[in-house]
């Protein structure tokens, strides 16, 4: 029987997977402007921001987004900016200062490679590293590859998930949310200029 905590860390990891597929998957299929794109995801992080901002500050408010979301909000969360928002931010960032192929990549990077890692060490980990465990950097470096080799060589997709993992593991105590999504774009972008 699956205890809450873990049923609630499930739902974290398939809503960080959908939202990333969703906003990479809605530029790609729209095949939306960069203008566009980038005023949609910084309207985005707008909201999330000021509902962020004012749930912290009204407790009624911070309550009903508890009880609301309680399938994925964290004990930290209750207390300060949700995930989701730095997730955008990171995103925004990444789509700002590099190339759409390369912000999209880190994206989804960071998307499917953080909770199938976070699963993978949570359940199986057995031999620690990093604050993590080596299984699920194994398996970050894994899903990253295979959603780097989508618009990268084999090269830059192999070199950019395994430095992508391991800038994920050392994102602390900033939000890896906010940090992984831009450096691993840039990441990819050097990679890309030099193999």
């Amino acid at each position: 029987m699956e205890t809450p905590r873990k049923k609630k860390k499930i739902w974290r990891a398939v809503f960080h997977a959908i939202s990333g597929t969703i906003l990479v998957g809605a530029i790609l299929v729209f095949d939306l402007d960069r203008t566009i794109y980038l005023g949609i995801v910084s309207s985005v992080f707008c909201l999330l921001l000021f509902f962020d901002l004012l749930r912290l500050r009204y407790t009624n408010i911070n309550q009903f987004f508890l009880e609301g979301f309680r399938l994925l909000v964290t004990a930290r969360e209750s207390r300060s900016i949700a995930s989701s928002t730095w997730f955008t931010l990171g995103s925004l960032i990444a789509l700002t200062f590099f190339a759409k192929p390369a912000a999209l990549s880190a994206i989804l990077v960071h998307s499917w490679a953080d909770p199938v890692a976070a699963y993978i060490g949570t359940k199986w980990g057995k031999l620690p590293f990093l604050g993590g465990s080596l299984e699920g950097i194994v398996a970050f470096v894994f899903i990253a590859f295979l959603a780097l080799n989508i618009h990268h060589s084999p090269q830059v997709a192999f070199y950019s998930a395994c430095l992508c993992s391991f800038t994920e593991r050392l994102a602390w105590p900033i939000d890896d949310n906010l940090l992984v999504p831009p450096i691993c774009a840039g990441i990819i972008t050097t990679l890309t200029l030099f193999l």
